[in-house]
């Protein structure tokens, strides 16, 4: 069945603009201008310094291990003369063991938030791009309409970026 182009009540040509320009407006203007008001927002910077925050509230607290608790400190305190004694035999600190795996502790727990942090970046990139390809059609319409009609989901940028940032395509694996 063909269809007959003078019977329908706009021309094919008109049609065919409109479709150009919702093409053009999905594909090209929309993520465009959502690209330039993410990077006039500073977008990038917040979501980095916001995912740095974050990692730094995770950090482990540090356990309180005492110094001073070699023989010459604990048994010299109390008994200056046997102070000698403990020299003769190494000093032995018990604490020694325990401030060594701390300090190993500390050491991981700075390279795991070194880490994650090193990904901050790409992450706040995936979440630009995860908002821009979901929000495709409110962009299309934002840009089309030449800003005068305005999505929620745009004029809620930030929230949906956030929403874009905690989603799983941008944790690249992340715990919790």
């Amino acid at each position: 069945m063909t269809v007959d182009a003078s019977t329908l009540p706009v021309s094919p040509t008109m049609i065919l603009a409109v479709a150009a320009i919702a093409g053009v407006s999905a594909f090209v203007t929309g993520p465009e201008i959502a690209r330039r008001e993410i990077a006039r927002s500073d977008w990038g910077t917040t979501c980095e310094s916001e995912l740095r925050a974050d990692l730094e509230a995770t950090r482990a607290p540090r356990q309180v291990i005492p110094r001073g608790t070699d023989c010459s400190s604990t048994v010299g305190l109390f008994y200056p003369e046997l102070r000698e004694l403990c020299y003769r035999f190494g000093n032995p600190d018990p604490a020694a063991p325990a401030r060594e795996a701390e300090r190993r502790a500390r050491e991981a727990e700075e390279e795991r938030i070194r880490r994650a942090a090193s990904r901050s970046g790409s992450r706040c990139e995936c979440a630009e791009t995860v908002y821009i390809e979901e929000e495709r059609i409110s962009l299309a319409l934002y840009a089309a309409s030449g800003r005068l009609i305005t999505p929620s989901s745009i004029e809620n940028r930030h929230a949906a970026l956030s929403r874009a940032l905690n989603a799983p395509a941008c944790n690249f694996g992340q715990e919790g």
